[in-house]
């Protein structure tokens, strides 16, 4: 008896707190994306002058092919996801999307959104959670290293002062070799580091690794890829929607050096439009159209992240822990 009133207290409890910790995530979520708006990246008067621009039948065509790919962005990102879990649990690509969006608005209340792992494995059985938290791992980790290998590429191949060049190149793309070779043999790289005693207690976990064979490794690296071109896509439509003359090369260059900046350095959500248009400033400097960046990356925020992290977190809302059978 009282051991039956035990269970019935602890599960009151945990229903308790949960349902506070998804009102805490869902206002959380809804308070960042206020401040960020409130941050404002484009000045008032250039905020009515967008809205002008973007009236126009062009704009709205152009918009709406943004948007498009902004629904293959994440619909990729949550075919990686589902196929992670092959061998883990079987998971439907509904069941991936909630996964991903959840992650999404949880991410906007961490540091460069390393809380996404947590909305992607709570659809998950419990036993399965722990497995599911390295294959999170895995799968951000191959969007990191394409994102770091353009980066890199781009600096590579971009026109420095000659004494600098000698020097940039070379260990670009000896960066380049490393952080690819770490990744494509992670779990070598794991196993190696494994020694060291403090870091032990995780094996159980990246043992998981292990079933992560390099077929496995390549298709989720190639499916990250896929995914990192629509970004430098939706900046060059948006750029040709405000009439600006740039070509989809230098588009794909100055988009590679802006994520790989934001990759590198350590944002929180409520600073991430600063950031963003702090970056894409920079890395768009040859164009000298200031106006045409800010309008871009305030609209790219708003479509990529701000339209699908209020989904989220409505998706955190009606969130129901599962439960095992």
């Amino acid at each position: 008896m009282l051991r039956l009133l035990y269970f019935n207290t602890m599960s009151f409890i945990n229903n308790k707190l949960l349902n506070f910790l998804k009102f805490v995530v869902l206002v959380a979520s809804l308070v960042v994306i206020y401040f960020q708006f409130k941050s404002r990246v484009v000045s008032f008067s250039d905020f009515n002058l967008l809205l002008e621009k973007l009236s126009s039948v062009k704009a709205i065509f152009f918009l709406v092919i943004t948007f498009l790919l902004m629904l293959l962005n994440w619909s990729l990102e949550s075919y990686k996801w589902k196929y992670l879990l092959n061998g883990v649990e079987d998971i439907s690509f509904y069941q991936a999307v909630k996964g991903v969006l959840s992650g999404l608005a949880i991410g906007f209340v961490t540091p460069n959104r390393v809380g996404e792992f947590a909305g992607k494995i709570a659809y998950l059985k419990s036993e399965n959670r722990a497995n599911g938290a390295v294959m999170s791992f895995v799968g951000s980790s191959s969007q990191l290293l394409v994102t770091i290998q353009a980066g890199l590429i781009a600096i590579a191949v971009s026109k420095f002062e000659s004494s600098i060049d000698v020097f940039v190149t070379p260990i670009t793309l000896v960066m380049l070799v490393i952080v690819s070779l770490v990744w494509f043999k992670l779990n070598l790289f794991l196993k190696w580091i494994s020694r060291f005693k403090w870091l032990q207690k995780w094996n159980k976990h990246t043992d998981q690794l292990a079933n992560v064979n390099e077929k496995k490794m390549t298709n989720v690296y190639l499916v990250s890829l896929i995914r990192y071109m629509v970004f430098p896509l939706q900046y060059f439509v948006l750029f040709k929607m405000l009439d600006s003359s740039i070509d989809f090369s230098e588009c794909l260059s100055m988009t590679a050096t802006s994520y790989f900046l934001l990759a590198i350095v350590p944002t929180y959500a409520i600073a991430e439009i600063g950031a963003r248009g702090s970056m894409n400033l920079l890395a768009f400097s040859d164009l000298n159209a200031p106006f045409a960046v800010l309008s871009v990356t305030l609209l790219i925020w708003i479509i990529n992240l701000i339209i699908p992290a209020i989904f989220g977190a409505y998706l955190i809302a009606k969130f129901k822990i599962q439960k095992n059978d």
